[in-house]
């Protein structure tokens, strides 16, 4: 409602106005009545009306000369219309040099008060909004210099004043929702967050200020005075997280820097709250993070531990769906039981996806088809709690290893071939089908199983078939020595080229060769 101030002598004048004219209809409410130019100034300056109906001529002060002290004597501005009984063109030329917004002659119409009032309530309107958002500009203004580090000494008197801070310790505060593109229904921009906060604590002057998507930040001040606290900060921001947490949900992560004794050791206070965020996965049963309470929590910054992550990546590569997911459930509990900061987590995802980037590539297929890819790559610019980027995280595994499945099928049939003459041309070298998976980037137990399906027999046994076909055709055509023969087909050992040459041929190689002379 628009507050409203009559002026007028004559107090059936003042009755009548308020009588025959529904001001509640068009947003008006009359708070106050002067019978004088001299009272109505005190009034005003008491009241700080936004309309103001005077007669003219009234006794001590008139309506133009109080018109013109208001203007002259305050900083106030509200609208002046002025009623009288007098249709001098004298006094209206006077009055549209002061602003007056409109001239009505007594008796007055009806009708024509009607629509002056629906007019006056779109001009009120139209500058309160304009009003309203150039103190949120001065407001965001103050608060992004004070928290940057950058406010004048000469503007924080002003910037108090704004902030309503003038005395009071403080603290910077961000609020933060995480989760809102994997749990359908999260709550990640709420329409108004500060009328949330006025539902929850009673309205009040307060200003939120909305960093990015998803994080706003506010400045508390003295919990026995704001948001009518517990008396401390402890128990005012707990209060304050449990109440966002019923509003929200569980996604709301609350974060609070150091106390601040004025406006100039607000950005030390900022820069503390972006230290917090080192906690976000370490100590999530701890919120709301509160600087003070963490400086004892001991953090590690250290790197993964490189046995569970290689045994994650073999798991990855061969398939192994379920005990990948068992490993990220251990990987998970180190995060927390470790106290993993921020960063060493993210590290670690970023190996993870690095690592499972170079299988597939090896595998000629590309890491960025999978659908989870732009999330994962991207997710340290999300908001996620640690929760979230697990289901983030097995989602992008458990496309990895189907993907890894459909290039091995794929590669598998052509490189058989190739593979087959592998052996052939590298039968006298220490070859093993670890070795040859790993030469063609595949996966041992794959290769053998795809070997004995394709080849008929197993690796082993063929390479064994080839190397007894060469020792055959060396004990034919040329007059080596037996060791000669067995370290040329890949045997470093004679006896044992020996005992399987027998196994395959039924005879030792040189009941073979003697076979063989015997003929001639």
């Amino acid at each position: 409602m628009f507050k409203v101030v009559l002026v007028d002598d004559e107090i059936y004048a003042r009755q009548g106005l308020k009588q025959f004219t529904d001001w509640s209809k068009h947003g008006f409410d009359i708070i106050a009545e002067a019978a004088n130019g001299e009272e109505a100034l005190h009034i005003i300056e008491q009241t700080a009306p936004d309309l103001v109906v005077t007669d003219i001529r009234m006794p001590e002060l008139d309506g133009l000369q109080l018109i013109q002290a208001v203007k002259e004597q305050t900083t106030l501005k509200p609208i002046f219309v002025i009623i009288s009984g007098y249709n001098d063109f004298s006094y209206a030329q006077q009055a549209v040099r002061f602003g007056v917004e409109d001239f009505i002659l007594k008796p007055i119409d009806e009708e024509e008060m009607e629509q002056l009032l629906a007019k006056l309530n779109v001009v009120l309107s139209k500058r309160r909004e304009e009003q309203a958002e150039r103190s949120r500009a001065q407001i965001q203004f103050y608060f992004e210099q004070m928290i940057n580090g950058r406010m004048p000494l000469s503007m924080t008197g002003e910037a108090e004043e704004a902030l309503q801070l003038r005395g009071r310790k403080m603290r910077y505060v961000e609020i933060e929702f995480n989760n809102c593109d994997l749990v359908p229904g999260t709550v990640s921009q709420p329409e108004n967050l500060l009328e949330t906060i006025n539902r929850l604590y009673g309205p009040g002057e307060r200003y939120i200020h909305k960093r990015q998507s998803g994080i706003y930040s506010l400045l508390a001040a003295d919990p026995s005075m704001e948001f009518r606290g517990r008396g401390s900060w402890g128990g005012f921001l707990r209060d304050f997280y449990d109440r966002l947490i019923a509003a929200f949900g569980t996604h709301v992560y609350l974060y609070a820097g150091q106390v601040a004794r004025d406006v100039c050791e607000l950005h030390d206070s900022y820069r503390s709250t972006l230290q917090l965020r080192a906690y976000k996965y370490a100590v999530p049963e701890l919120q709301p993070f509160i600087y003070e309470e963490l400086q004892s929590v001991q953090l590690q910054y250290s790197d993964l531990e490189d046995t569970l992550f290689s045994r994650l990546m073999e798991a990855i590569e061969e398939q192994e769906e379920n005990k990948a997911f068992d490993l990220l459930d251990q990987l998970y509990v180190q995060f927390r039981e470790q106290h993993f900061s921020e960063s060493a987590v993210s590290r670690a995802v970023s190996r993870l996806l690095y690592g499972v980037a170079r299988i597939i590539e090896a595998m000629q297929g590309n890491v960025r088809e999978l659908p989870s890819f732009h999330a994962i790559n991207e997710w340290s610019q999300s908001l996620v709690t640690l929760d979230g980027l697990r289901v983030m995280v097995m989602q992008f595994v458990k496309e990895s290893i189907r993907l890894i499945g459909e290039l091995r099928k794929a590669n598998g049939k052509g490189n058989i071939q190739k593979i087959r003459q592998y052996i052939e041309a590298h039968y006298n070298e220490s070859i093993s089908l670890k070795s040859i998976a790993a030469q063609f980037y595949m996966n041992p137990v794959y290769l053998g199983q795809l070997f004995k399906k394709t080849q008929g027999m197993y690796f082993n046994d063929f390479l064994l078939h080839i190397r007894m076909r060469e020792a055959k055709r060396l004990l034919r055509q040329t007059e080596l020595r037996i060791y000669e023969i067995a370290d040329q087909v890949g045997f470093s050992n004679s006896d044992y080229f020996v005992t399987q040459f027998e196994k395959v041929v039924q005879k030792t190689p040189s009941e073979y060769r003697n076979e063989l002379h015997a003929k001639t």
